[in-house]
Parts: C-alpha cells; sequence; structure tokens
C-alpha cells in the first residue's frame, strides 16, 4: 500500500486519503468499497441509489459516511499489520490493477510518441 503522493497529501481530506488506499490495499474501486463498506456495517445490501447518493455526496463534498469510515480503518490496520486479506472484507477478486512505475513510463512514452506523430503528420 502507497499512500497518496506528497504533493497531493496537503490538499486531501484525511478521510478521503484513507478511502482511496483502502480501495487500493483492497484492489477495488471505490464505489465498489462503499458498496461493501455498507453490506460489511448493515449485515444486508442496499439499494444502488443508496450508495449512489452516498458516493455522489462523497465526491462532491469530500464527507465520508461512518460506515465507510470504519470499514477503511479496519481495512487500513489489518494492512498495516501485514494481515489483510481481501475475502474477509466481501472482495471475491481485485477488479483493478495498478500499473507499475515501468508500465506507466511506458505508457506515457506511447502517448508522448503519438502526439508527436499526429502533430507532424495531421498538422
Amino acid at each position: 500500500m502507497q499512500p497518496l503522493g506528497s504533493v497531493y497529501r496537503d490538499y486531501v481530506a484525511p478521510d478521503v486519503a484513507h478511502v482511496a488506499e483502502a480501495a487500493e490495499a483492497l484492489s477495488i474501486g471505490e464505489f465498489a468499497l462503499f458498496r461493501l463498506a455498507h453490506r460489511w456495517w448493515h449485515q444486508h445490501d442496499c439499494e444502488e441509489t443508496l450508495i449512489e447518493q452516498a458516493f455522489g455526496e462523497y465526491l462532491r463534498s469530500g464527507r465520508v459516511p461512518p460506515w465507510v469510515r470504519h470499514y477503511c480503518r479496519r481495512v487500513l490496520l489489518l494492512a498495516s499489520l501485514n494481515q489483510l486479506e481481501p475475502g474477509d472484507f466481501g472482495v471475491d477478486e481485485p477488479s483493478m490493477r495498478r500499473l507499475s512505475v515501468r508500465e506507466q513510463r511506458f505508457a506515457s512514452l506511447v502517448t508522448l510518441l503519438a502526439f508527436f506523430v499526429y502533430w507532424i503528420v495531421l498538422a
């Protein structure tokens, strides 16, 4: 688990950073984290519209619901102790994977080359 970059840490509320870090630790998206957090806290699934409302409020204002905050704290605590088992938190299979630094640099280089080819050929 890598923390948010130091450049952005000053501009991000701690709760928002915890959501991002917990989602990364579980290898899922933030919306999926909200859904799993609700199931973990309330012991049942809820309507998709309620999750969408809570997630929309989170995106607009940066307010994290208490059930998401506690879920993230638990995930991050276990991750820091190297005892995190995503299956214990309802994650079946990771839905996303972060690119390695090498893959990120390669993607940036390909994008830059594509831009130059486009600029030279069509400009």
